[in-house]
């Protein structure tokens, strides 16, 4: 979440560091007030955007990282479990997670290891 308002913020800075400097190139005699006033005066629909985006990004950042990570977090637990020698039922991820198809496959290996039969063994 801090590498994206990190990211977010350094974009956004860039942004209007690279809109003023065109603005002073453009008109280099004028006072700095008009600088100001005129890149607010282009740049303000972008930078009222730009700040009303945010916590939509923010959300859907929250959103994606729980549905990749989330997973990898389960799949440690119940390899943690294996190794400590109690071989873990069967789970389930949610239904919008990544990595379904990894799940599927380590729900095979257990129920091997549940039965009895090594993994290397058909």
């Amino acid at each position: 979440m801090l590498r994206m308002l990190f990211y977010w913020t350094t974009f956004f800075l860039v942004g209007l560091a690279i809109a003023f400097a065109v603005q002073v190139l453009c008109n280099p005699l004028e006072p700095m007030s008009a600088h100001l006033a005129s890149v607010w005066q282009n740049q303000g629909p972008f930078i009222l955007a730009a700040f009303c985006l945010l916590p939509i990004y923010t959300f859907d950042l929250i959103r994606f990282s729980h549905r990749f990570v989330g997973p990898i977090i389960r799949f440690r637990r119940v390899v943690n479990e294996a190794v400590e020698g109690d071989v873990p039922p069967p789970f389930n991820l949610r239904d919008k997670d990544y990595w379904k198809e990894f799940a599927v496959d380590l729900n095979r290996l257990f129920d091997r290891l549940r039965s009895g039969r090594a993994p290397q063994e058909s």
